[in-house]
């Protein structure tokens, strides 16, 4: 579903005249919750610099800041002390249990906003962007999550020419032009990411619920594994609850990628864990997908047969989108076989291995 920019105009006489707030009792309206582990300094602070940098246009917030286990508590660095201390309502805790998904739940559990907003450290939002949220939400009170439809990328080195398109996609570069959202029961382009997620608290509330009895296994990144999905699961879930998720031009951030994670190797891995946790992602939601994928399913002589003929074909042409493509297919077929509980066949594992994707 498209929106034009005409809408702005009715957006800014609502919000003079019913201004968003959620606040009752002294309530949050929006807990911003930023999850970290071994945090780069230079990227870690232009993160915070932008948050502090929002225009919190009378808005009750807070800030909470989640040590994911990092080898040095980041309470211990300076300029995140530094930042406590000057913004108000901030503070850390600490997840010893790895996983950004365990890092996000304890963050959730602890904060007081009816709306919690998910900033990656390498993120650094717009001064808008809760001004932004405000409209959406006055605007579109089905919309249950949101996300930046700009999304710009700044490489803080150098990216490889033959590498640049790939690392933009995969780090989400993203440009909208309209309000878009939609409820299907499958990714949708208009879907958010991660990255500035936007989604409600009791929606959340309800996920954790989910995890805690064991009925959605998803941890995201973990560590160093890339491994992915958990917050693709909260869209999925909120939609199963009959609500929508879209993105918003208005809502821009920019993604900080340092030079690490644009090499070959890292975005082979950041491939295979995006593509391998979809099937799962989508059937902890939706146990009735498992019909779908059974009956899809690529059996192991077949899918053999495939990985050999793929490998193959990239010695005569192995160029990063060829290699990616076939990291992604391996990574889809796997996470088929793991939504299923089935054994994952090893020459899966072996194609997987030899390209330096896991």
């Amino acid at each position: 579903m498209t929106e034009t920019f005409g809408i702005l105009i009715i957006g800014c006489y609502l919000r003079s005249k019913f201004k968003y707030t959620m606040s009752l009792n002294n309530e949050v309206d929006y807990s911003i919750i930023i999850c970290t582990y071994n945090p780069d300094q230079v990227v870690f602070q232009r993160c915070l610099n932008a948050v502090k940098a929002l225009d919190l246009d009378d808005f009750r917030t807070e800030v909470i800041l989640v040590d994911n286990n990092s080898k040095t508590r980041i309470s211990e660095s300076g300029y995140i002390q530094s930042f406590i201390e000057n913004v108000s309502n901030s503070k850390i805790i600490t997840v010893t249990k790895q996983g950004l998904n365990h890092a996000r739940m304890a963050g959730i559990l602890e904060s007081k906003g009816k709306e919690i907003i998910f900033f990656d450290d390498d993120n650094e939002p717009e001064a808008d962007y809760l001004r932004a949220l405000n409209f959406l939400h006055i605007s579109y009170p089905h919309v249950g999550a949101w996300g930046p439809g700009n999304i710009d990328i700044d490489f803080l080195s150098a990216v490889e020419p033959h590498l640049l398109n790939e690392s933009k996609q995969a780090f989400q570069d993203r440009h909208e032009s309209n309000i878009t959202y939609s409820n299907q029961r499958s990714w949708q382009s208009c879907y958010p990411f991660g990255t500035g997620l936007s989604i409600r608290k009791d929606y959340c509330l309800e996920y954790i619920e989910g995890v805690k009895a064991g009925i959605f296994t998803l941890s995201d990144r973990k560590g160093n594994e890339l491994s992915s999905g958990g917050d693709t699961q909260m869209v999925f879930f909120l939609i199963s609850k009959g609500a929508s998720a879209g993105v918003a031009p208005s809502l821009s951030i920019t993604h900080i990628v340092p030079a690490k994670r644009t090499k070959f190797e890292y975005l082979k891995r950041l491939t295979y864990g995006t593509s391998v946790c979809y099937s799962t992602c989508l059937s902890e939601v939706f146990p009735e997908e498992l019909e779908r994928i059974e009956s899809h399913l690529v059996r192991p002589e077949k899918f053999n047969v495939k990985i050999l003929k793929k490998m193959f074909l990239l010695l005569f042409n192995g160029k990063v989108e060829k290699t990616l493509a076939v990291v992604s297919y391996i990574g889809a077929v796997n996470g088929d076989y793991l939504a299923l509980k089935r054994p994952v066949p090893s020459l899966a594992s072996w194609a997987l291995k030899k390209l330096k994707a896991k």
